[in-house]
C-alpha cells in the first residue's frame, strides 16, 4: 500500500527563521543533525535520521536533503530536474556578483549547449595542467625552509590561488604578490559581500556594507578580466565579441575566492590523509610509493581523491528551487515519500549524503582510501562536483590538479617539460595526529560518530569546509630516490 507524501519535518515560524538563519550559517552539520535527532525522538521507529528537514534560510522555505538517494533523484532524475531551477535559487546570492551569461545560472535545456562549448574550451588546458602544477608546487614548498612549521590550510590556499590565477590569466606569479595579490584581494571583498548576513547595499561617507564593497569589487574584476580577454592574456580564444563577454564572466567564476578556497579545502584534506593517515601500519604515502607500477599508483591516488571528495566535499551543498510541486521517493522502503511544494528551495547537503550508510554501508563515515581502487571504481561517488546535467564543469580539471599535486609531493611525476630542476624533491608533512581536534578527525573520516557540537566547534563549513583553528604541519624536503 503506497504512503501519502509528507512535507519535510519541522515548521519554523517567521520569528524562528531569523534564529535558524544564523544557526545554519554557523554550522550546517550541527543544524541538520540536531533536527534529525529531534525527529528520531518523536518518531523512534524511523531508524535513519536522513529525512528531509524543513527550515527558514535567507527568509525562504527550505527543504534540507541529506539522503544519498534523494540527492541523486534531485540531480539526475529527469522527471524531477525538469521542475527545478538553479538560476532562481541563486538569483539573490550569486547573480549580482557573478552576472550572466554563466553556466552556474543557466537552466536546462539552454544550459547543455553552453556547457558543451565550455567543455571543448576547457579541454585545451589539459596538456598544460600537470607541468604547470608541478612547477608551482615545487616552487611553493621550496620557499618554505625544510623543518619549518606552517598553517596547513593557509599554505594550501596560497598554493591554490597561484595555480588558478596562473592557469586562467596567463601571467607568471612568483608568489610574492603583485597583480595576483590585487585580484585575490578583490575576490575576497566579493565573497564577503556575497555571503554577508546583511544583504543590503549601503554606501555612505562613513560606512559601506560588505555587499556594497563586494559589488564594487565585482566591477573592478570585470574590468581587469575583460581587459585580459581583449588582449589575449587568457587561455581561451575569442571569436565573436559576445564570446569575449562570456569568457570574461566565466573567468570571474574560475578565479573566484570560492574556487580558490574550494581547491584549498580539497588539497588540505588530501595532503593530511596522504601524510598522516596510516593503513595497515604504514603511512598512506608509503603505501602508494611501494605499489608496483605507475598505473597502480595513479589508480590508488584517484581512489584516495574520490574518497576525500565523498567524506570531505569542499562545498557542503548546492541549491535548487522548485517550479512546481515535486515528490521524492523515501530514502528507505519503509519511509514515506516527501512532498516539496512549488517555490521551495532544496538545499542538498553533500556531507550527509556522502556518509549515508544506506549507500556506503557500515564504513560510511570512515576514510577508506582503497574503497574505489578495490571495487574497480564501480562504487557510487560523492557529490563534491554535483551530478547529472548540471555537474561541475571543472570536475576533471580539479581532479587533474589535485593528482598532480599529490604526484609532485611524492616525487612521482615523470617526463614533464617543466622548468624545475631535474632532481625533484619529495615533500613530507608531519604533525601529531593526537593533536588534531575531534571535529577535524571527523571531517577527515578518521574518527567515526563525531558529535555535532565537536564538528561545529572544529570545522567551519561556509563558504567552504576547513578547520576553524590552524592545523600546524612541519614541512620536510627529501630528494627523490
Amino acid at each position: 500500500m503506497s504512503q501519502e507524501p509528507l512535507l519535510p519535518y519541522g515548521s519554523p515560524s517567521i520569528l524562528s527563521g531569523i534564529a535558524e538563519n544564523f544557526a545554519f550559517h554557523s554550522s550546517p552539520e550541527s543544524f541538520i543533525t540536531a533536527r534529525s535527532l529531534a525527529f528520531q525522538k518523536a518518531h523512534p521507529h524511523q531508524a535513519d535520521s536522513r529525512i528531509p528537514i524543513r527550515a527558514k534560510v535567507l527568509n525562504r522555505d527550505v527543504a534540507v536533503i541529506s539522503s544519498y538517494d534523494q540527492v541523486r533523484q534531485i540531480l539526475c532524475d529527469e522527471e524531477i530536474t525538469s521542475f527545478l531551477s538553479s538560476s532562481q535559487a541563486y538569483d539573490e546570492l550569486m547573480a549580482p556578483f557573478f552576472p550572466p551569461p554563466n553556466l552556474l545560472l543557466h537552466d536546462p535545456p539552454d544550459h547543455q549547449e553552453r556547457k558543451n562549448a565550455w567543455v571543448e574550451r576547457m579541454a585545451t588546458l589539459n596538456e598544460s595542467i600537470r607541468p604547470l602544477v608541478h612547477d608551482i608546487v615545487l616552487d611553493h614548498f621550496r620557499n618554505i625552509p625544510s623543518g619549518s612549521t606552517v598553517d596547513h590550510y593557509e599554505s594550501m590556499k596560497h598554493l591554490s590561488w597561484r595555480i588558478l590565477l596562473s592557469m586562467f590569466i596567463q601571467k607568471k606569479d612568483d608568489g610574492n604578490g603583485g597583480e595576483h595579490a590585487d585580484i585575490e584581494a578583490l575576490h575576497e571583498d566579493l565573497l564577503r559581500g556575497q555571503f554577508s548576513l546583511f544583504p543590503v547595499s549601503i554606501n555612505t561617507r562613513l560606512w559601506r556594507s560588505p555587499r556594497s564593497k563586494g559589488l564594487q569589487a565585482r566591477q573592478k574584476l570585470q574590468s581587469i578580466l575583460g581587459d585580459k580577454v581583449a588582449h589575449g592574456r587568457c587561455p581561451f580564444a575569442v571569436g565573436e565579441p559576445e564570446e569575449g563577454e562570456d569568457i570574461a564572466n566565466h573567468l570571474l567564476l574560475f578565479t573566484s575566492s570560492l574556487a580558490a578556497k574550494g581547491l584549498a579545502s580539497l588539497l588540505s584534506a588530501v595532503l593530511l590523509n596522504l601524510n598522516l593517515f596510516q593503513e595497515g601500519g604504514s603511512l598512506l604515502s608509503t603505501k602508494i610509493q611501494t605499489l608496483e607500477d605507475s598505473k597502480q599508483r595513479s589508480n590508488y591516488i584517484q581512489s584516495m581523491i574520490l574518497e576525500v571528495e565523498r567524506l570531505s566535499p569542499p562545498v557542503v551543498g548546492i541549491m535548487r528551487r522548485t517550479t512546481q510541486d515535486i515528490i521524492l521517493r523515501g530514502n528507505q522502503e519503509s519511509a514515506p515519500p516527501t512532498l516539496i511544494p512549488k517555490s521551495w528551495d532544496l538545499w542538498l547537503y553533500f556531507v550527509g549524503a556522502g556518509r549515508d550508510p544506506t549507500t556506503f554501508g557500515e564504513t560510511a563515515d570512515r576514510f577508506t582510501p582503497s574503497r574505489y581502487y578495490n571495487s574497480g571504481f564501480s562504487r557510487q561517488e560523492g557529490f563534491a562536483f554535483g551530478a547529472g546535467v548540471k555537474s561541475c564543469l571543472g570536475k576533471d580539471m580539479i581532479r587533474m590538479i589535485v593528482s598532480a599535486v599529490v604526484e609532485t609531493c611524492l616525487g612521482q611525476i615523470q617526463g614533464l617539460n617543466s622548468n624545475s630542476s631535474s632532481e625533484d624533491t619529495v615533500i613530507r608533512l608531519q604533525a601529531d595526529v593526537g593533536d588534531l581536534p575531534a571535529g577535524v578527525q571527523g571531517w577527515l573520516g578518521w574518527k567515526p560518530k563525531v558529535n555535532p557540537e565537536e564538528w561545529a566547534r572544529d570545522i567551519k563549513q561556509l563558504p567552504t569546509q576547513r578547520p576553524r583553528k590552524p592545523i600546524m604541519v612541519e614541512v620536510q624536503h627529501q630528494l627523490a630516490s
